[in-house]
């Protein structure tokens, strides 16, 4: 089995590597130019999603810091109001404490967050409030920070505490000193502003980036602040917190999520905004392009691969069925036609290979018929025989020039490939016709097309030159009686020689009535004895002299030399002159019969 996929693989590697290497050249720029396209997409949409992220910290945060300045500015002006300032000093009369209450009243109206607006006396703790009341929890919390000695003229902050109606809210709180003369610069009270939290929320809620953000206010000690989500445990946000950076983009993930941090610090306090932002949703848009791109590219691929097979099929199949039909040929086969549905550059030698065979089959047939006749004579069964070597000849011939054509086919070679082809189809339409006489200057353009379909195998090392009188043109000759020459001095005198190889035709008239045709090179030569025998073969013309000299070399000069003695009789033929390792000099003597070229 594996012998078989390997022989099956060798016979049709040609079709396999086109196949392969017009992929590649084909999905190559694909892929390079989708991974360009798809990694500076990726890059520019992390890009955006990044200054987003930072657009959006950046605002939220501004958020943030212009709501605590104006808390900070609206503190100050309660609180340093001279007015106010006397009142709390000077235990003024309870309606004067009511005017109060009610300028009180006015400045809380300003901003709709503040719920409550108190002051407590700094020594005994009294406190005048008015909207909500502070609830023993609120008043605890300004208690213990009166002494740690942490209160200042500076605006302060606590976490979420809870008041009235299970409501939490933000105590926001200064030491007060006074700007009267007698006690300038002295602490009077602490001032206190009830903050509602929902403010924070509605910050918070209005710039989750439609659900993919979790959002976190912390203050300096830590103390969670407000949030977005109650999505994770506090205590994961803090220890994220200690280890990351701020004001830089950072991947964390958490609970096999993955999510982008980022925390920023509010200017006018010492606290932070975090925001926790799930990358996965916040790419979920640029994810579906990326694997919408990848898909086009396969896709494109696909369909590339797809083009490129059937194209090399369609190409290449030809090639293959006409190797497989030279095979059978070959093997004696003849009823192995070529039979193609559409015509190319290549399928046009179909009708051209059928042709032939049929002629091969038809001259087999006759000569299969011959053999029966007795009655015939014994020169038109040599004729017959001559004929069907000569047809085999022709089916040989195409099988190796096919293998040569495979071969150019491997490197590319589409010009070449159309050139050759063209060269094969005008050689099987010469030697289909059923002339028996043509024109020497169609025959030496015949033989100009074998030796061009020849160097596609031996290259420019092989020259061929021909040398005739334009007079001659018209002469009438047989049939195919200088390739077989041309043929045996290629590869029995040439084959095997190193540097060029060079086949001379000369046609020149002698006596006036003889045409003399030499055909010369300079290979390899005959030794004497071998040239003895051949003469004696040529004189003698034996059946073993046919056999000898027959397909197993070429064409045969014995059967050359028996084919023009039964077109012009015995005065004619071959004569030879060889020199060992200098070359060989073929001379053939045929009638001078010059015609016009619409005579033949």
């Amino acid at each position: 089995m594996y012998k078989q996929i390997i022989s099956y693989t060798q016979k049709y590697r040609l079709s396999y590597r086109m196949i392969v290497t017009n992929i590649c050249i084909a999905v190559l720029p694909i892929l390079l130019l989708g991974s360009v396209g798809y990694f500076s997409y990726i890059n520019i949409m992390k890009k955006n999603a990044l200054a987003n992220i930072d657009q959006f910290v950046t605002q939220t945060n501004n958020s943030l810091d212009e709501y605590f300045v104006r808390i900070d500015q609206l503190s100050k002006s309660i609180f340093f109001n001279r007015n106010v300032q006397q009142m709390m000093v000077e235990n003024k009369s309870w309606q004067e404490s009511d005017a109060l209450l009610r300028n009180l009243n006015s400045y809380m109206s300003l901003d709709p967050t503040i719920k409550a607006v108190g002051m407590i006396n700094a020594d005994d703790f009294r406190i005048i409030s008015i909207g909500q009341l502070m609830t023993r929890e609120m008043l605890d919390y300004i208690s213990r920070k009166k002494q740690t000695n942490l209160l200042n003229n500076k605006l302060q902050i606590s976490p979420p505490i809870e008041s009235k109606y299970n409501e939490k809210g933000l105590l926001a709180f200064r030491q007060v000193k006074s700007i009267q003369q007698n006690r300038y610069l002295q602490g009077i009270y602490i001032g206190v502003l009830l903050l509602d939290t929902k403010w924070i929320q509605q910050i918070l809620h209005t710039g989750t980036l439609d659900g993919k953000a979790n959002l976190y206010i912390v203050n300096e000690n830590g103390d969670l602040i407000g949030s977005s989500t109650n999505q994770f445990d506090y205590k994961k946000i803090q220890s994220l917190i200690e280890k990351q950076p701020i004001n830089k983009v950072s991947n964390v993930r958490m609970d096999k999520v993955n999510y982008l941090y980022q925390s920023s610090p509010i200017k006018s306090l010492d606290w932070k905004f975090i925001a926790l932002i799930n990358k996965d949703k916040l790419l979920e848009k640029a994810n579906f392009i990326q694997y919408s791109l990848i898909a086009v590219i396969v896709l494109m691929i696909l369909i590339v691969i797809l083009v490129v097979v059937s194209f090399n099929i369609r190409l290449t199949h030809p090639i293959t069925k006409m190797a497989d039909a030279f095979d059978s040929a070959a093997s004696g086969d003849l009823d192995a036609k070529l039979r193609f549905g559409y015509k190319n550059e290549i399928t046009v030698i179909q009708d051209h290979y059928n042709n032939m065979l049929d002629q091969i089959k038809k001259l087999t047939d006759n000569l299969l018929r011959s053999q029966q006749q007795l009655h015939e004579t014994e020169m038109e069964k040599q004729l017959f025989q001559l004929n069907g070597l000569q047809s085999q000849i022709n089916a040989h011939f195409l099988y190796n020039v096919l293998h040569s054509i495979r071969g150019m086919s491997l490197s590319n070679a589409k010009k070449e490939v159309a050139m050759a082809i063209d060269n094969l189809v005008s050689y099987f339409r010469y030697i289909t016709r059923t002339d028996e006489y043509v024109l020497l200057y169609k025959e030496l353009e015949h033989l100009e097309r074998y030796i061009a379909i020849q160097k596609i195998r031996f290259g420019d090392r092989l020259q061929f030159k021909v040398s005739m009188d334009p007079a001659l043109r018209g002469q009438s000759i047989v049939k195919l009686i200088l390739q077989p020459l041309v043929e045996n001095s290629l590869f029995h005198g040439l084959e095997g020689k190193s540097g060029r190889w060079i086949i001379k035709i000369k046609a020149i008239v002698k006596e006036k009535d003889e045409l003399l045709i030499q055909v010369m090179d300079n290979g390899m030569g005959m030794s004497e004895d071998k040239m003895e025998s051949l003469d004696a073969d040529l004189k003698g013309i034996s059946s073993s002299a046919m056999d000898n000299g027959g397909l197993g070399q070429g064409i045969g000069l014995v059967n050359i030399h028996k084919r023009i003695q039964i077109y012009y009789g015995e005065p004619y033929g071959l004569t030879i002159r060889s020199w060992k390792d200098r070359g060989t000099l073929v001379t053939i003597t045929v009638p001078l019969r010059i015609k016009e070229d619409n005579d033949v």
